[in-house]
């Protein structure tokens, strides 16, 4: 598993969020990430916690859709756009 994805999985069961996988896209044009939850473990689970959850990470900022995916029974799938968190620049005249 990659560090980002290692980071946000450790990250959302450290906040209380139970999730199954955590899967980067290969070749999107923009970074994105599949996060799957079983829905048994996670009965009262939201799109807005889980953004709230991943913003708390401090990893760079995350778009999320407002619905989940359901593909399976017991399965609810978030596909996030991810962008890198950018730093402000020092400038010169900060002595």
């Amino acid at each position: 598993m990659n560090t980002i994805e290692a980071k946000i999985k450790s990250g959302l069961e450290g906040q209380g969020i139970r999730v199954h996988s955590v899967y980067k896209m290969p070749e999107a044009k923009e970074d994105r990430v599949l996060l799957a939850f079983n829905s048994m473990d996670n009965p009262r689970l939201t799109t807005a916690r889980v953004e709230e959850a991943l913003s708390a990470l401090g990893v760079g900022e995350f778009k999320v859709p407002t619905t989940f995916e359901r593909l399976s029974a017991f399965f609810l799938h978030l596909e996030v756009i991810m962008s890198a968190r950018t730093e402000h620049e020092v400038t010169s005249g900060a002595e």
